[in-house]
């Protein structure tokens, strides 16, 4: 049995109200794995069996599933390697020097996946930055999807995983091999200082000044014009005077209107609060 275009926009629809992320009719086929595994989870013979379940009643825990299942946790280490560098080598000492009477910068991961790209940053900075600046900062890392967060907090990975953008001395230096399960831990120095809690960029409140660099990459790509022009603005808010915005590499300020001030940094682009708002 096909799934009809009716439960292909119940689905999608219901995706959309609660992260913003839009499947458009000409990406409904990118529902259908996830419609099969919530087939398998419940158990139904067919797709309309389980659009009868999801209809009747969403309580948090389906809830969560949906969300786990329907966002994109599509991530891997050092994704394009030239922000990372930038951060470690530039933008940080930089903030550091402008705030040294600060104990810790404070780093924002506004949608951390998995996890790849707060390690990510935490073996930059040791691999590339100076070492005074090495433990001069603090990373919030937050996601929408509750699944995600636990494995970012885990911190394992399969062999698969580490093979994928992470350079051979990079998972020699930062990981542990678990020779029971075939998989790759990162090692404990790495996961200090980082502060995982859940967060919808769509609907939950946004802190007022509270960090002085926010990653949000590939992220704003699958929302709409209007999402993304509210999310950019929650997010010039949450940062403090003077801080950055880091967005993925196919992604831009073109059409927002913002008030960031735009720079290129060691060949990325970054977005800048200005100091006097």
């Amino acid at each position: 049995m096909q799934t009809s275009d009716e439960i292909y926009k119940f689905f999608s629809d219901y995706i959309f109200e609660h992260t913003g992320i839009e499947y458009k009719e000409h990406d409904y086929y990118r529902l259908d794995s996830r419609i099969t595994t919530l087939i398998k989870n419940f158990e139904v013979q067919n797709s309309q069996e389980l659009y009868e379940i999801c209809k009747a009643k969403i309580d948090p825990t389906l809830q969560n599933l949906l969300i786990d299942l329907f966002t994109n946790n599509e991530t891997y280490f050092m994704r394009d390697l030239k922000p990372f560098k930038a951060l470690a080598r530039s933008v940080i000492p930089k903030l550091k020097k402008e705030n040294s009477s600060i104990d810790k910068l404070n780093i924002w991961c506004c949608a951390s996946s998995t996890g790849q790209e707060i390690y990510s940053v935490k073996m930059a900075v040791d691999a590339f930055g100076q070492e005074e600046y090495k433990d001069s900062f603090k990373i919030n890392a937050s996601d929408i999807s509750v699944e995600a967060l636990e494995r970012a907090k885990r911190a394992i990975y399969t062999g698969l995983e580490v093979q994928r953008g992470l350079p051979a001395q990079f998972l020699i230096k930062y990981f542990e091999k678990m020779e029971k399960e075939k998989t790759w831990s990162i090692k404990k120095t790495l996961k200090e200082n980082t502060n995982f809690f859940y967060f919808n960029l769509l609907h939950d409140e946004f802190p007022r000044e509270m960090y002085n660099i926010i990653l949000c990459r590939n992220v704003l790509i699958y929302q709409s014009q209007k999402n993304k022009k509210k999310i950019i603005k929650n997010l010039y808010k949450a940062l403090k005077p003077g801080g950055y915005l880091l967005f993925g590499a196919g992604e831009s300020m073109i059409g927002m209107d913002s008030k960031f001030k735009t720079m290129e940094i060691e060949k990325t682009w970054f977005y800048q609060k200005d100091l006097a708002a």
